[in-house]
């Protein structure tokens, strides 16, 4: 014989599945929804502390003379030209750049001591639409054996200033 015994089996009646079922699903959504908000919060709470990271460079350069004023925009109607031929000419990319739009202005930089093309220039438009027509189509296009490449500036020295140098303007 063996000492084995068979378990008793007894109903205990009908659970409620449903119920349990339920509230397990209640507080997993309420935990995601915990989670997503701490996502948030963390997300949130990066971009004002880089909105203030930003603003403390930008007071900073102001202070040492760099930028004329703290919330300064680059401006929209011009373009970065780099990766130039250093035979190329002013005269040659206003030429090139003209068929998007009148250009206001356009300057290959130089180095002040020698003169040499330093391989980049500013393209400055009239309206900005001629601008962005501009940066689609002439990214990587061949000028003087060389492939060229195009962003819109982020530089606020060359243009801002122009107005202090030449005093006010009158219209």
């Amino acid at each position: 014989m063996s000492n084995i015994a068979a378990p008793t089996t007894s109903d205990p009646g009908p659970v409620e599945t449903s119920s349990i079922v339920k509230d397990d699903i209640e507080e997993d959504e309420d935990a995601s929804q915990v989670d997503l908000d701490e996502a948030a919060q963390e997300e949130l709470s990066e971009k004002r502390r880089r909105e203030r990271e930003a603003r403390a460079q930008a007071l900073t350069l102001e202070i040492i003379g760099d930028l004329p004023y703290a919330e300064v925009k680059p401006p929209e109607n011009v373009l970065f030209v780099c990766k130039l031929n250093p035979v190329t000419e002013d005269e040659d990319l206003d030429l090139i750049f003209s068929r998007f739009g009148k250009i206001v202005s356009c300057e290959v930089i130089r180095d002040k001591r020698t003169g040499d093309s330093l391989q980049y220039a500013f393209v400055e438009f009239e309206d900005q639409k001629a601008c962005e027509q501009a940066y689609f189509k002439m990214q990587g296009v061949l000028i003087d054996d060389h492939r060229i490449h195009v962003d819109f500036s982020q530089s606020v020295c060359l243009f801002p200033f122009r107005s202090q140098l030449n005093g006010p303007d009158e219209t």
